[in-house]
C-alpha cells in the first residue's frame, strides 16, 4: 500500500469516529483526501452580470480544539488558497468548547493565513459566544475573537453588512448572529442593504433562513449541522427531530439556501459524512 493511500485510510477512519487530522487533507491537493471540495453554480438571479464567473469559497464549523488538529486546519487553509478564489466566506463555530482562550488564539493565527483576491467574510456560530460560559468572561472571550479575527484581515459580521465592489458592481456580505443564543438580528443587519443589489447572507444556523423572508437576499449560506439529518436532544426526554436542512443546496421561498457540512468535528462518530471546502461560481 503507498504512502498516500495509507494516510488517506488514516484520515478516514479518525474523520469517521470524529477526529480531524493532517491525514484528512492531500497536502498537494493531488491525491486521495478524505475532505471533500464540492463544487456548485450558485444562480443569484440579479442583473450584475460582471459578478458571474467569481469563485468563492465557503468553510465553516473548524471546531480547532483536542479533536481538531491545527495540522489538519493549516492544511485545510492551504486546500483554500490551491483553489485561487476570489473571496473567502465563513459561517461560525471557529472553536469548540475554550474557557482560557488558548484555541481562540489559535483559530485566529490561523484564518490569518487564508488568501483571497477580494478578502474573507465571516460570521459567528454558536460555540463562538462561549457554550459553558456565561457574564462577563463569555463577553471578554467572544470581543478577543471578533478583533483578533479582524486583526488578521477578516471582515467579521455580527449582524452588520458590507458591500464589496467588483468592477463597480456591488455584491453584499450580510452575518447575522446565531439564532440559538437570541443574537440573531436581520432588521439591523439589512438595515443598509438595497433590495436590487446581489446579496449573500452569512448565518450559522440554516433555520435562520426561516426569518429572512422579508430581507433582500438571493443566498444564504450556512453551517451548524455537519452533515446530520436528525438532531438528538441532549437531555431528557430524548428525541429524535429529522432537520429541514442539513447538508447541500435548498430552495426556500425563492431563496438559495447551501448548508455546508463543516470542516471540523466535535469527537462523535459521523458515518459516511465528510468534511468540506464549498466553492461557489456565481452565475
Amino acid at each position: 500500500m503507498s504512502n498516500n493511500r495509507g494516510h488517506y485510510l488514516k484520515g478516514v477512519t479518525l474523520g469517521t469516529l470524529g477526529f480531524c487530522t493532517r491525514w484528512a487533507v492531500d497536502a498537494q491537493g493531488v491525491g486521495p483526501e478524505w475532505i471533500e471540495v464540492v463544487e456548485i453554480d450558485l444562480h443569484l438571479q440579479t442583473p450584475q452580470s460582471r459578478l458571474h464567473g467569481m469563485r468563492i469559497a465557503h468553510i465553516s464549523d473548524l471546531h480547532y480544539s483536542k479533536t481538531v488538529s491545527g495540522a489538519y486546519l493549516h492544511r485545510c487553509v492551504e486546500r483554500i488558497n490551491m483553489l485561487d478564489v476570489d473571496v473567502v466566506v465563513m459561517t461560525g463555530d471557529y472553536i469548540t468548547y475554550d474557557v482560557r482562550g488558548k484555541y481562540r488564539e489559535k483559530v485566529i493565527a490561523l484564518l490569518g493565513n487564508i488568501e483571497s483576491r477580494f478578502g474573507a467574510y465571516a460570521c459567528l456560530g454558536n460555540h463562538d459566544y462561549g457554550v459553558a460560559l456565561s457574564g462577563r468572561r463569555r463577553g471578554n472571550l467572544l470581543s478577543r475573537l471578533i478583533r483578533g479575527m479582524e486583526a488578521s484581515g477578516i471582515t467579521v459580521l455580527r449582524n452588520e453588512s458590507t458591500a464589496l465592489d467588483i468592477n463597480g458592481h456591488p455584491l453584499w456580505f450580510v452575518g447575522l448572529g446565531d439564532l440559538n443564543v437570541g443574537d440573531f438580528q436581520p432588521e439591523k443587519a439589512f438595515a443598509e442593504v438595497p433590495t436590487d443589489q446581489a446579496t449573500i447572507a452569512l448565518i450559522h444556523n440554516p433555520r435562520g433562513v426561516e426569518h429572512l423572508g422579508e430581507f433582500a437576499a438571493n443566498a444564504v449560506v450556512s453551517g451548524h449541522t455537519h452533515g446530520r439529518k436528525s438532531r438528538f436532544s441532549v437531555s431528557l426526554p430524548w428525541t429524535n427531530e429529522e432537520r429541514r436542512f442539513h447538508s447541500g443546496l435548498y430552495e426556500f421561498e425563492g431563496t438559495k439556501l447551501y448548508v455546508n457540512r463543516g470542516l471540523g468535528r466535535v469527537g462523535r462518530t459521523r458515518m459516511k459524512i465528510r468534511p468540506e471546502i464549498t466553492i461557489f461560481t456565481l452565475r
